[in-house]
């Protein structure tokens, strides 16, 4: 048996003996929920039953830890098994709801979507989401909706239609063996290193999420900040600031990988790239990212990661449930389960997820605490407190509409 799954089989084991799983299906409603007057009911409508999961497929880590982690417990638990839907893209799942609404399709395809930010922001101003649900289901409890990070998704007020189930950070990763042990963390080094160091650094190109997260901190980085794009969308604070993120971009462009002729179409293709040594660089929305693929002997061991001096981003996973979703109650119980302490101890495992939590951990039970205070950080992974320190908010969705926009006019097909 390798360390990863032993370590993983003692933490599900830790984890079995020292929670109550009951406590979920011991619950109750703690507000209402559209067609249910109670938790038990939610529960006996979702037994025996399917729930379509669409979510982004692009991690094979990713899509076996859902199945194992998610998947068995809620077929265990509640009879429910989870269908989980890989695409390419989060909007090919919105654009599929879009298209049932038009066509007045009652009892849609999807129970449940991974989204947040623009794409929640579509279907919540469409109506077309199911709810509000969020802060009535059990483990909602362990939420705080006061938190502005969960009670809005880049600006987009929650309000009961969406629930989270991870948090992430942004950090950059680069590969000791090329760039020495410490990373240019400006943005004025990281340009300087660039020209002198062509051919070994890039990004990914949009509509890639990550390689959006990357254009947004050059915006902070121009701007002195988040500030001014935390609000409502302002043409003219944007036309302030974009010339000078476009004059960096075309900048660095000639000394990026390939000569910046050709971007990786995803951050998953800048995997093997760092890996092979054709890239010095890399970045991730996950601060575990590379310890992972370290692990899985996908990176070397040489890679470790920084955050930039100016901050990096952070924001929050949400599920959300459609209008037509036929098994609503699935997904809310599917939901409620990624808010148990027995899946959050889970997803916060450096050697199985390692993702970082939305729920503080002191509203959970002390042995939840000992359970997660006693995991390992690998080398390659920063520390809370340094992460804490850099935490940038995500701008609101009309910004990153914009900078995406911007980003293929004036730097893609310039």
């Amino acid at each position: 048996m390798n360390k990863k799954l032993f370590s993983v089989l003692l933490i599900a084991v830790l984890i079995v003996s020292a929670f109550s799983t009951g406590m979920a299906q011991d619950g109750e409603l703690l507000g209402e929920v559209p067609g249910y007057e109670s938790w038990a009911d939610v529960l006996a409508a979702a037994e025996g039953t399917t729930v379509n999961f669409f979510m982004w497929g692009g991690s094979d880590t990713i899509n076996s830890n859902v199945d194992a982690d998610i998947g068995d417990p809620v077929l265990e638990q509640y009879g429910i098994t989870l269908n989980r839907v890989p695409i390419a893209d989060t909007s090919d799942a919105i654009n599929k709801v879009l298209d049932e609404a038009a066509a007045n399709v009652e009892e849609g395809t999807i129970d449940l979507i991974w989204l947040n930010g623009e794409n929640f922001r579509t279907l919540k101003d469409a109506e077309l989401l199911y709810g509000p649900w969020s802060e009535s289901i059990p483990n909602a409890q362990y939420v705080d909706w006061e938190n502005p990070a969960l009670a809005f998704d880049f600006g987009t007020p929650v309000e009961g239609y969406e629930s989270p189930w991870g948090h992430a950070q942004f950090v950059m990763e680069f590969n000791t063996a090329l760039v020495g042990d410490e990373a240019p963390s400006t943005f004025e080094d990281l340009q300087a290193w660039i020209h002198e160091n062509p051919g070994l650094f890039t990004y990914p190109s949009v509509p890639d999420f990550t390689g959006s997260v990357f254009i947004r901190h050059v915006f902070y980085w121009v701007a002195g900040g988040p500030e001014p794009f935390l609000g409502e969308f302002d043409q003219a604070v944007f036309d302030e600031y974009a010339p000078a993120v476009w004059e960096y971009l075309n900048d660095i462009e000639a000394d990026l990988w390939r000569g910046g002729e050709t971007y990786p179409a995803t951050a998953s293709v800048m995997d093997n790239l760092i890996a092979n040594q054709e890239i010095a660089f890399h970045m991730a929305y996950g601060p575990n990212h590379a310890a992972t693929n370290i692990l899985e002997g996908i990176y070397p061991d040489t890679i470790r990661t920084f955050v930039f001096d100016t901050g990096t981003i952070s924001n929050n996973n949400f599920v959300a449930i459609p209008f037509n979703a036929p098994n609503a109650a699935g997904a809310m119980v599917v939901a409620n389960y990624m808010l148990s302490e027995e899946y959050q101890a889970e997803m916060t495992n450096p050697e199985s997820w390692g993702w970082l939590s939305p729920i503080s951990p002191v509203v959970y039970s002390e042995e939840f605490q000992a359970t997660v205070g006693a995991y390992e950080r690998p080398e390659s992974v920063l520390a809370p407190e340094v992460l804490n320190a850099a935490a940038l908010p995500e701008p609101s969705a009309a910004w990153v509409t914009a900078m995406e926009a911007g980003w293929t006019e004036n730097v893609l097909e310039n």
